[in-house]
């Protein structure tokens, strides 16, 4: 789901001039001329131009100093470009020997790094602040050193208040700086330092304007005491000005802060967006985004893994997954490195989910067919089961995959099983074999269930779902949230908490209007809240996720969109890379 962005408004980019040292020890190389390269051992040396990451680089004449203590420098990349193998800079985005868009953020160094010489750098020369091609909230920081140091970018507003560091000791420095706002203006301060000191210099960068598919959100509740810190990932979904779960614009992860301002996206591609139902995860690497529909409803867009940077990491192959194919609502990252994806084929006149598995190198090594478990009801037709979402412990040989309609079943990994099925009352034929107590408390039709080491389960429960239901009205469903205490051996299925009940709420949204028709969302947080993500299209009721404490049901944190924008699922993450400064 990703690929190029939409345009959007231009960024005004400050750079600094290079800056260089005004005095050297002996034995120091002289820096070489020209802004692409850098000290050349023997002179030679010279920075390719960059291509994609920003505007090109002159290439660096040969540096006529000889090598010194800190062991030859080598060249740097051009401007935009990554550093290159063997101090050769090469092209940008991907660009031969170069590292692609920084990777988690920096760029590997030339020769002479990798080993601490004990004596300072002189200087920071050829800063540059480029944009993020991708991004209008980021850019990427580089410049040289002419002894191996660490890198650490550190920004903000009236002062240094976050900071991206890289330990790694490299004379050729590139970081990507993440987690700014829009239309602002940073300080940046370019830092390096090995066992010797630290040298650093200075500039400024100005965020463009958000792309006109991506909203500031409104946070109408914001208890900090209570709330679990973070930022939130989300897909965002614009819509078309109607009810339905369809957008002209192309499917989009957004990081929000805590004060529903954007702090980092990626925009997928140019297909639409058919359906909305498009997961995104933070993985070891990045974001990986789910796949989506096209206008037949086969995959429109297939599931992709981006780094911070927004360079492809892996996506499904065309072979697997386009073409014909039906990848749908769901793509996770596996703790082996595979990607867990949901495919819908037709079997005759029923659309059956299977579970597959795939490496990095789109093959499909491990497959589960639900319906092979769950026979369908007498009488099925079509979207019976509605599969949406998996989880999968490999340590502990389990996995449970969930459909809307006829629930979630556990089975084993290896060789898989049924171990048993927890069924709602959307269908009312029974096919499972859990029993919820009290017997009214049992969910209709959920969605992204989470397991919990401690024997609980949460669910978004939906309410139920017709033709013609629209989202934001109580006048034939109601949605919720619910936690359930399971004992597997009784097979049986206590509810322990839900959301709203009989609390008491912010206001009647709550109770009387909240109904999420296509999506939905629970987690439990770290400081044992509940996150919940209540998608609705709507011109006039607005989408919320929000965060719940468990103990008294207080909402404590609230965030809005603008109405006509959905949402399938959402995480409250540790923001990736950066750091507070201390």
């Amino acid at each position: 789901m990703e690929r190029s962005p939409r345009p959007a408004s231009p960024l005004l980019v400050i750079v600094l001039l290079p800056v260089f040292a005004s005095c050297l020890k002996p034995g120091d190389g002289s820096p070489g001329a020209g802004s692409g390269g850098s000290t050349g051992s023997a002179g030679s040396g010279t920075g390719a131009a960059g291509m994609t990451g920003g505007s090109s680089g002159a290439a660096g004449s040969s540096g006529a100093g000889t090598a010194g203590a800190g062991g030859a420098s080598t060249g740097t990349a051009g401007r935009g470009g990554s550093t290159g193998q063997a101090g050769t800079g090469s092209g940008g985005r991907g660009g031969g020997g170069g590292t692609s868009g920084g990777g988690a953020g920096t760029a590997a160094g030339g020769a002479g790094g990798g080993t601490d010489p004990g004596v300072a750098p002189s200087a920071i020369t050829g800063l540059m602040i480029m944009a993020n091609p991708t991004n209008v909230l980021s850019c990427f920081v580089s410049w040289t050193t002419d002894r191996a140091a660490d890198s650490t970018v550190q920004f903000g507003q009236n002062g240094y208040q976050w900071q991206i560091a890289d330990a790694a000791l490299v004379t050729s420095h590139k970081v990507l700086v993440i987690g700014m706002k829009a239309q602002l203006t940073y300080g940046i301060k370019a830092i390096s330092a090995n066992s010797g000191g630290s040298v650093s210099a200075t500039g400024m960068f100005t965020t463009g304007s958000l792309p006109v598919t991506i909203p500031v959100g409104k946070v109408m509740i914001s208890d900090t005491t209570r709330s679990q810190a973070g930022w939130t990932l989300m897909n965002v979904q614009k819509g078309d000005g109607t009810t339905g779960a369809r957008s002209t614009y192309p499917p989009q992860a957004v990081m929000y802060d805590s004060d529903g301002q954007p702090v980092w996206y990626y925009i997928d591609g140019t297909n639409p967006d058919i359906g909305g139902a498009v997961s995104t995860q933070l993985t070891d690497k990045g974001v990986l985004i789910g796949p989506t529909w096209n206008t037949s409803l086969t995959t429109g867009t297939m599931p992709i893994e981006v780094d911070f940077a927004g360079n492809t990491l892996w996506q499904c192959s065309t072979s697997l997954c386009g073409g014909s194919k039906n990848f749908t609502h769901h793509a996770s990252k596996l703790s082996n490195g595979d990607y867990m994806l949901i495919e819908y084929i037709m079997s005759g006149s029923l659309q059956n989910p299977i579970f597959r598995e795939v490496n990095p190198s789109n093959q499909v090594v491990w497959s589960l067919d639900y319906a092979s478990l769950v026979p369908p009801p007498a009488g099925s037709t079509g979207d019976w089961c509605h599969a949406n979402s998996i989880s999968v412990d490999i340590a502990k040989n389990v996995v449970y995959a969930n459909c809307r309609w006829a629930g979630l079943l556990k089975t084993t990994y290896q060789n898989p099983a049924r171990q048993w099925l927890m069924q709602g009352t959307y269908i009312k034929s029974t096919l499972g074999d859990i029993t919820f107590s009290p017997t009214t408390s049992a969910f209709s039709d959920t969605h992204d269930p989470e397991i919990h080491d401690d024997g609980t389960i949460c669910f978004f429960d939906n309410g139920g779902y017709a033709t013609g239901a629209v989202g934001g009205t109580t006048t034939m469903f109601h949605s919720r949230a619910v936690e359930y205490q399971l004992d597997e051996s009784k097979k049986t299925a206590t509810l322990v908490w839900e959301f709203p009940g009989n609390a008491t709420v912010p206001d009647a949204w709550y109770t009387q209007s909240w109904y999420t028709p296509f999506w939905g969302d629970v987690d439990r947080l770290a400081n044992g809240n509940f996150l919940v993500t209540a998608g609705i299209r709507s011109t006039t009721v607005e989408s919320r996720v929000f965060e719940v404490t468990k103990d008294d049901r207080k909402v404590v944190w609230e965030f809005r969109f603008p109405t006509d924008y959905g949402v399938y699922r959402s995480d409250r993450i540790t923001p990736p890379l950066i750091q507070a400064v201390k």
